[in-house]
């Protein structure tokens, strides 16, 4: 686990995505700093395993259940969060899909759904915290940057020349 050269102690952090991959280690090196975690995942069990893992290392966490394409689910977590700790100071807004195919067979819908939680899910996230006592202090939305669709051979002239 990597660890941060700061002391977070007293701080709140809302990681997305946090029941596994980037945002579970980015939760796991928060909570080593000192900072109280909220996993907030669609996977509420996952969630939960990974607020008892910190807990058992002496942290303080909680899961929380959230879709962040969902304005209504993001509020009611990020008031849970506020309820729990007092205050949410931190924000990474991690939660993301990764779809790989053909151009020609990416399905529309799932373009959609890729940036209502790419995007959306940080504009809802951030709006949410901003509500909240404290908030502020860090807002980091997090992606990665990987090709999303390729081009179905043969590829157009004009792409090729781009590739």
């Amino acid at each position: 686990m990597s660890s941060l050269n700061t002391n977070l102690n007293g701080k709140v952090a809302v990681v997305t995505g946090a029941a596994s991959g980037i945002g579970k280690q980015i939760a796991l090196t928060l909570s080593a700093a000192g900072a109280a975690i909220a996993i907030a995942d669609l996977n509420q069990d996952g969630a939960n395993a990974v607020a008892e893992e910190i807990k058992q290392a002496g942290g303080k966490a909680i899961g929380v259940a959230m879709d962040v394409t969902n304005e209504e689910a993001v509020n009611q977590g990020i008031d849970k969060v506020a309820a729990e700790f007092g205050s949410v100071d931190i924000l990474i807004s991690n939660a993301g899909i990764q779809i790989v195919a053909p151009t020609d067979q990416f399905e529309f819908a799932k373009w959609k759904l890729m940036l209502a939680i790419h995007l959306d899910g940080a504009f809802l996230t951030t709006n949410g915290s901003r509500r909240c006592p404290g908030i502020g202090s860090s807002i980091v939305p997090s992606g990665s940057s990987h090709r999303t669709a390729r081009l179905a051979p043969p590829a157009p002239s004009f792409w090729r020349a781009s590739m």
